[in-house]
């Protein structure tokens, strides 16, 4: 099982990606299309921009259906990593 798991619609209905690792660019296909995520495992940090930068958002262990991560919006991610 993926630590973390991003998903293009809200409650999880088109899966992205499934990770391990630290993403610091999710690429063309995911780029700002994240709208709800799984993390298994860990506490990750969302970012708005590539390479750890912009906006950031923590979130840990849990379902988000539809998210709005407060400081960041729906279909905003562009790359994340773990931090606990």
């Amino acid at each position: 099982m993926a630590a973390v798991e991003l998903d293009n619609d809200s409650n999880f209905r088109e899966k992205l990606v499934e990770t391990n690792s630290d993403t610091a660019n999710v690429g063309d296909a995911v780029n700002d299309r994240v709208t709800s995520i799984i993390i298994n495992e860990g506490t990750w940090r969302f970012f708005t921009d590539s390479q750890f930068r912009g906006v950031s958002a923590d979130l840990g262990s849990g379902r988000y259906p539809n998210i709005g991560l407060g400081t960041i919006s729906n279909d905003s991610i562009t790359s994340f990593r773990r931090i606990g």
